[in-house]
């Protein structure tokens, strides 16, 4: 998947198990049906446990999420049987001019009024740059205002290189049981990040030179 800028792109990695839902944003309403149905028809109906339907309808609600949350990119890590596990999505932050540092962003991050205790935060050297990574507990209100609802998220942030954007690609789950598994998941997919520059005509350039 690819996630593109005004003078540059992005691309990830993801392993089996995740469905790209950047392909269903930005669609109506009947085209987000029959995305969302095509996908359907692509998993193992043996493996379902959930009906066809509710993947449906969950692949959909999870389209119109990332659209809300203006994400650039979007996907979901599918569990075995048709569970949808976690979320993951890229937003771009920055302004003209303003230049932030890793500092101020991990600052950013820490002070997210839903984070429920103390994060877990470090640097982590990636190929693609040094990033700002947090793990936390958030706590947000149920429907109507009812009630807690608990998840959990890894963020990493990243300066890209010769811009003032910050990428932001953010990992999270409601699966607490499942945290260890779902953290190393997203561990693993960062490495696979690269920033790729684009020409004056927006095609992507490789070692130097547009992509054939």
């Amino acid at each position: 998947m690819t996630v593109d800028s005004n003078d540059w792109t992005c691309r990830l990695e993801f392993r089996d198990g995740w469905v790209d839902l950047t392909a269903g944003t930005g669609l109506n309403a009947d085209d987000k049906a029959t995305w969302a149905r095509d996908v359907v028809q692509s998993f193992n109906p043996m493996d379902l446990v959930a009906s066809k339907e509710s993947i449906e309808k969950d692949l959909i609600q999870l389209a119109h999420a990332a659209e809300k949350n203006q994400a650039v990119l979007a996907a979901v890590f599918f569990a075995l049987g048709g569970a949808h596990y976690a979320t993951f999505d890229v937003q771009i932050f920055g302004e003209d001019d303003v230049v932030l540092t890793l500092a101020e962003i991990e600052h950013m991050l820490r002070g997210h009024k839903e984070i429920a205790s103390e994060p877990q935060v470090s640097r982590v050297d990636l190929p693609a740059g040094t990033a700002v990574r947090l793990q936390a507990m958030y706590q947000s209100k149920g429907l109507l205002g009812f009630g807690k609802r608990l998840s959990e998220a890894v963020s990493y942030a990243l300066l890209v290189p010769e811009t003032s954007d910050v990428l932001l690609a953010t990992m999270n789950w409601r699966a607490i049981e499942h945290s260890d598994q779902l953290s190393a998941e997203m561990d693993a997919l960062m490495p696979t990040l690269r920033f790729v520059p684009l020409d004056a005509e927006g095609n992507p350039i490789a070692d130097g030179t547009p992509d054939a």
